[in-house]
């Protein structure tokens, strides 16, 4: 395919002999045009291969371009021409330079015009703010540079190990298992020579601390690293040479353990390399034998999770974001304009589970006015569709933005330039909450952070997602300020006899009564304003009324209590 798209860029250098021999008075230059067309044509193979432009219109131009430079050697190599008759190759070539240049400026004038459809071709959806965390459908997954750190020092188990280098990092929901997954990649083109194809890939679980790489033997020969006609970028290009591919070809695992290669692909815009945000495709790649089939992003094989990539999912929040008002109005009068922040994991962009089972990309937006750290909502980018769902309701609007949430968490911790990583907003008993791993300079795992997004005051660190939670869930409870944290939790009734007891004020006087019932661990919470009569709680007492919690919670709010003998 190389070759004939070489062939096609010669379009305008061909005319252009063909009329420079037919005016009668190019015989003698055949020879040279020939050696310049061959001279052209490598060059074009050239630049083509290591380059790889796509098939589009404005790189056809650019590409005739080149042989036409080479066209006007034997067109200007001799100056005997008649001074009555016109050059017709001469006029031919300025004509079609002519092209070039109306169709460079076309290019520049389509993608200023093209940011408004950008926009409007995204698929998306707005929603006020996400259902409550249920940690249990919604586990918090470890930050990836964690995940290869761990990796990285599991590496001496790989066969020929010295032959490879750890490649690009993956989400995806296997055997109902969360789970991160690593090609090992071929570690330059004489490694390639030697080892011919890589030997397996790892596997983590994605979702616990304490867990350790296992890598999976499994030889691949047609990989992002390799070259040649196995070079994946290649064969991809030379299969669907009018896509662009976005992004790096992913390796993804089926249900019985084989490796398939996942690359996003998008045909541009006409003039333009922008995407259509409801016209993307996926191409998966056999890496034993090198087959390859295209489809669209949502109809691919249901064990890919990522058919969008996070470069992908990047550009559609861009997308979204700043060109709502097209692109004179983001730079100029940024109405509506909301500036992707860029603290994620890969590309801006981090890979979380949902609770329905897929993989969302999160990012949070601020203003695109300069010295404001406050966030005007999230998006939630499916893995799967490219669907961006914004949640921008009265409480993700005006909390603290990621980067505040990380100087926040760095601020604790100055001495061990410990760093913050991998900040995401969960919706916690109605609090929007930064999530975020605290690793060290080694990218070693340290504690989590929980922050609350509406005051920076409220910070739990813990040493794992679980214990974390419940802390922060008791300090959030012991606010009067502070959501009711019923969401979606069933509500369930509950009575017995009070244990333990703690009361505690807050400024504006109001009193949290805390306490334990007999022969239970959670811990309830009660605010005087709510129940007043709550204040004369004793241990000893019978008390009865309904709590929102979720199974296994440790704690919970609730709003009215019966105290036996008093009401």
């Amino acid at each position: 395919m190389i070759f004939l798209i070489a062939l096609a860029s010669l379009a305008g250098f061909i005319l252009i002999a063909l009329a420079d021999l037919a005016a009668g008075r190019g015989k003698s230059k055949l020879k040279q045009y020939f050696a310049a067309g061959v001279a052209a044509y490598i060059v074009l193979v050239i630049i083509i291969y290591f380059v790889l432009p796509a098939f589009i219109l404005q790189n056809i131009l650019w590409l005739n371009a080149i042989g036409i430079f080479f066209a006007a050697f034997p067109l200007l190599a001799n100056k005997q021409a008649e001074k009555k008759s016109k050059n017709t190759g001469i006029a031919l070539a300025a004509i079609l330079f002519a092209v070039v240049l109306v169709g460079a400026m076309v290019s520049v004038v389509a993608n200023f015009a093209v940011y408004q459809s950008t926009y409007d071709h995204v698929v998306k959806s707005n929603e006020e703010e996400a259902k409550p965390l249920d940690e249990d459908k919604t586990p918090i997954a470890i930050a990836p540079s964690s995940v290869r750190n761990k990796m990285n020092k599991k590496m001496s188990v790989v066969p020929d190990t010295q032959l490879y280098h750890l490649g690009s990092l993956q989400t995806q929901t296997v055997g109902g298992t969360n789970e991160y997954i690593a090609p090992v990649e071929f570690d330059g083109f004489f490694k390639w020579l030697k080892g011919g194809e890589t030997s397996g890939y790892f596997v983590i679980d994605a979702t616990d601390l304490g867990a350790q790489p296992e890598f999976v033997e499994n030889k691949l020969s047609y990989v992002p690293s390799a070259y040649f006609h196995k070079d994946l970028q290649r064969i991809i290009y030379s299969r669907y040479p009018s896509y662009i591919q976005e992004g790096e070809a992913r390796l993804e695992v089926d249900e019985e353990g084989k490796a398939w290669y996942v690359q996003t692909v998008y045909q541009p815009k006409l003039f333009t390399k922008k995407a259509n945000g409801d016209d993307i495709q996926v191409v998966v790649v056999n890496p034993y034998n090198g087959e390859s089939k295209i489809y669209d992003a949502d109809e691919a094989p249901d064990f890919i999770e990522n058919t969008i990539s996070p470069e992908m999912a990047s550009k559609l929040n861009t997308y979204y974001g700043e060109y709502s008002g097209g692109f004179w109005n983001r730079h100029f009068g940024k109405a509506g304009v909301k500036i992707p922040n860029d603290n994620g994991t890969e590309h801006g962009v981090t890979s979380v589970f949902s609770e329905d089972g897929s993989i969302q990309y999160f990012t949070d937006f601020k203003s695109p006015k300069e010295n404001i750290d406050s966030a005007l909502g999230y998006s939630m980018v499916d893995g799967r569709t490219g669907e961006v769902t914004f949640f921008g309701g009265e409480k993700n609007n005006g909390i603290m933005d990621s980067s505040g949430a990380v100087q926040v968490v760095e601020k604790e911790y100055p001495e061990k330039k410990w760093e913050g990583k991998m900040p995401v907003l969960y919706n916690i008993d109605g609090n929007p909450t930064w999530v975020i791993s605290v690793l060290d300079s080694n990218g070693i795992f340290k504690q989590y952070a929980y922050v609350r997004a509406a005051d920076s005051d409220y910070v739990v660190f813990g040493d794992n997602a679980k214990s974390t939670l419940e802390a922060y869930r008791l300090q959030l409870s012991a606010d009067t300020s502070t959501a009711e944290s019923t969401g979606d939790a069933p509500v369930q009734q509950v009575s017995g006899e009070v244990n333990r007891l703690y009361i505690s004020s807050d400024n504006a006087g109001a009193k949290t009564i805390q306490f334990l019932l007999r022969d239970q661990d959670v811990i309830y919470s009660i605010n005087s304003t709510d129940a007043p009569y709550a204040i004369f709680l004793k241990e000893g007492d019978q008390v009865s009324f309904e709590a929102a919690m979720q199974d296994g919670a440790l704690s919970a709010t609730i709003e009215q209590i019966s105290i036996e003998g008093l009401n």
